[in-house]
């Protein structure tokens, strides 16, 4: 049993901090319970994030909302997460938009993910394992991107994968030792609005064999 909460109770807690209607009605289709381990059960609809394999977490649902709503994501949008982890963020993406990519570095997450999105009768998602800090690697270009742990820069090749007037939200690690989550804006191919949100706590993007 959950410890004191269920999905409705969670959805009306994001609501109460004004989460956009779309993205809680897509949340109400995607059971956190299927993304948690056994030992986080019965924590699964608390607001909190709770970790997963591999020293990784599940973001705290309300940071996954907002971030997603900060894409202010439509239906006809092509997404790219980096970051799969259980798939929890990758579903709920799923129904807001036409497409999503999600690369995740762990093999593991990558395969407990297939089948979490497999389980949940999704089409629209494409998994890759790999390093997302090298974006997609094909030709594609995307009107979103959403990136699932902290960077101590913005990695370029996101930048190049990021349509013009798209969006592209990240945790940013300062040398404080502090993150933030930064939302930027794509002007064109050289000009770029950033916008500072608030304080964040996220594992750190695995930045090994990154392609310059």
């Amino acid at each position: 049993m959950f410890l004191n909460k269920n999905n409705n109770d969670l959805i009306k807690e994001l609501k109460g901090k004004g989460i956009d209607k779309n993205i809680l009605d897509a949340m109400r289709k995607v059971a956190r319970e299927l993304f948690v381990n056994e030992v986080s059960f019965r924590y699964a609809y608390e607001n909190i994030a709770l970790p997963v394999e591999c020293e990784q977490t599940i973001s705290q649902p309300y940071v996954v909302a907002y971030m997603i709503d900060c894409l202010k994501l439509k239906k006809t949008d092509k997404v790219l997460e980096v970051g799969t982890g259980t798939g929890y963020q990758t579903a709920i993406i799923s129904y807001l938009c036409q497409k999503i990519c999600t690369i995740e570095i762990f093999d593991k997450l990558f395969n407990q993910a297939k089948i979490n999105i497999g389980k949940l009768g999704i089409k629209n998602v494409i998994h890759k394992l790999g390093n997302g800090a090298n974006g997609w690697g094909e030709k594609i270009l995307f009107d979103a991107i959403i990136v699932s742990a902290a960077s101590e820069k913005i990695p370029l090749k996101l930048l190049q994968n990021l349509k013009d007037h798209g969006k592209l939200i990240i945790p940013i690690k300062y040398s404080s030792g502090n993150q933030k989550l930064k939302l930027i804006k794509k002007n064109s191919e050289s000009s770029f609005d950033q916008k500072e949100l608030f304080d964040v706590k996220f594992v750190p993007l695995l930045n090994k064999n990154i392609e310059q």
